[in-house]
């Protein structure tokens, strides 16, 4: 999967979870969105769904989903090839 068509899923997987106002780029700074944990674990989900993945554990925490890009560098090596 390409870098830019991966970014787009992401921003639409945002968009459906974030509230309607809130416009999001690759560069939104995510965490000052106000994302709580039910909003943090429906990304996560969201994610997993939309790039037929699952997400280690361990990888699952704030600084990774920080921005769109942020959230690329985490899927990346699930969707590269």
């Amino acid at each position: 999967m390409k870098k830019e068509e991966a970014i787009e899923q992401i921003i639409a997987c945002l968009e459906d979870i974030v509230p309607a106002q809130v416009q999001v780029d690759r560069s939104t700074d995510l965490l000052k969105l106000g994302i709580n944990s039910m909003t943090f674990i429906r990304l996560v989900v969201a994610l997993e769904e939309t790039f037929e993945i699952e997400i280690d554990d361990e990888s699952i925490y704030l600084d990774n989903f920080k921005s769109v890009e942020h959230i690329y560098q985490l899927v990346e090596p699930y969707v590269a090839g």
